[in-house]
């Protein structure tokens, strides 16, 4: 059994790798990230806010499509009884976060130059975007639009899980996904753990109760990068000064920028469901929180205003790994129901999970006892 239940699980893993790109704008996605360095022309303090607002929906996104898809029925395995399944768990940007007025953040350096003055976030409008800069001495030190939305309010989070009973009416569920390079740009890895334990055993009488509660508790971690691309703004100035010989916009000094995120999200749900032969229904109330920690490494080109042979000039410096990011997911409380089929060997289930961010999971996989 355990030699089945590994070769499903192998199985499982390759199809996960492959629809990756199907179920995600993944290529659309990692380019809007890949312009975020630019964001730094205008100084951490600045750049600090605008990654903020621009990444709050990714992470709060992922946050809650990780808490998801934990359980497909109320009731446990028998001891030794195991399911494998792909789950697919889209969480809904509401419209709140997908812009943000760029004005009423609080940039100390930064004004708008055109657009605006509202601003997509990363789930938001591919158009429309502002166009930021600052001049000092008559001399521009940045100019930069903001990157557009990915057009789409889904976050989308694909993982592969295993379950396996064990006794006392419980099971045992793992996630674990080995990083896997994802284009050109870093790997991702996801793993978790999670337990659901039957209740009515311990209630006098709960064998004749018409349904079944339970309660769970997972924990997943997921994390990811992708590579930016920052460079030094050519201004058509001949006299800039560079005088730690950074290089242009050609240099290899720029070359290893790079954003990564790490989430680490937790839930706790008591559950009831019916399960039927070959329909079950489920629902339950719960609690979760997430927190994604986002850092930019590498190095950053900026400039400042020099005097120098009686003149003013722009010199060129650069940020180092500039900024270190967390993000508190935002949903707080849960409430979710869903379906599931039961046919010969394979199981189908989809459910709703109501929050701040809602999510909806869909699962196909094999289970057994």
């Amino acid at each position: 059994m355990l030699t089945s239940c590994a070769r499903i699980l192998q199985i499982c893993l390759i199809a996960f790798s492959l629809t990756l790109f199907v179920f995600t704008p993944s290529n659309k996605a990692y380019g809007q990230l890949g312009d975020l360095g630019e964001l730094l022309e205008g100084g951490r303090e600045d750049a600090q806010l605008l990654f903020t607002e621009y990444l709050k929906p990714f992470a709060s996104g992922f946050g809650a499509g990780v808490n998801a898809g934990w359980v497909d029925r109320a009731r446990s395995h028998r001891v030794l009884g195991f399911h494998v399944k792909i789950n697919f768990s889209a969480a809904v940007v509401p419209d709140v976060d997908r812009s943000f007025m760029v004005e009423e953040i609080g940039l100390g350096t930064l004004e708008v130059i055109q657009g605006g003055p509202e601003t997509p976030t990363f789930s938001g409008s591919s158009s429309g975007n502002a166009q930021l800069g600052y001049s000092q001495h008559g001399l521009t030190l940045a100019d930069f639009s903001m990157p557009p939305g990915t057009g789409f309010r889904y976050i989308m989070t694909p993982m592969v899980q295993a379950g396996l009973g064990l006794p006392k009416n419980t099971d045992i569920m793992v996630r674990f996904v080995p990083p896997l390079s994802f284009l050109d740009y870093g790997e991702m890895y996801l793993y978790g753990l999670g337990i659901k334990h039957e209740l009515n055993q311990w209630v006098p009488g709960g064998d004749l109760f018409p349904v079944t509660f339970s309660l769970m508790a997972g924990y997943t971690s997921f994390g990811t990068s992708a590579g930016l691309n920052a460079r030094p703004t050519d201004f058509n100035a001949q006299n800039d000064r560079d005088p730690q010989n950074l290089g242009g916009a050609g240099s290899s000094t720029w070359d290893s920028q790079e954003i990564i995120f790490n989430t680490d999200a937790w839930t706790v749900n008591l559950l009831v469901g019916k399960s039927l032969p070959v329909f079950s229904v489920y629902g339950g109330l719960g609690v979760e929180g997430s927190k994604t920690k986002v850092s930019v490494e590498g190095d950053f080109p900026y400039y400042l205003p020099v005097f120098s042979d009686g003149e003013m000039r722009r010199e060129l410096n650069s940020f180092t790994d500039p900024l270190d990011l967390s993000f508190d997911g935002a949903n707080r409380f849960r409430a979710m129901a869903g379906l599931r089929v039961s046919l010969p060997l394979f199981t189908f289930s989809l459910d709703y999970t109501h929050a701040d961010y809602a999510i909806v999971t869909a699962g196909l996989g094999v289970s057994l006892r």
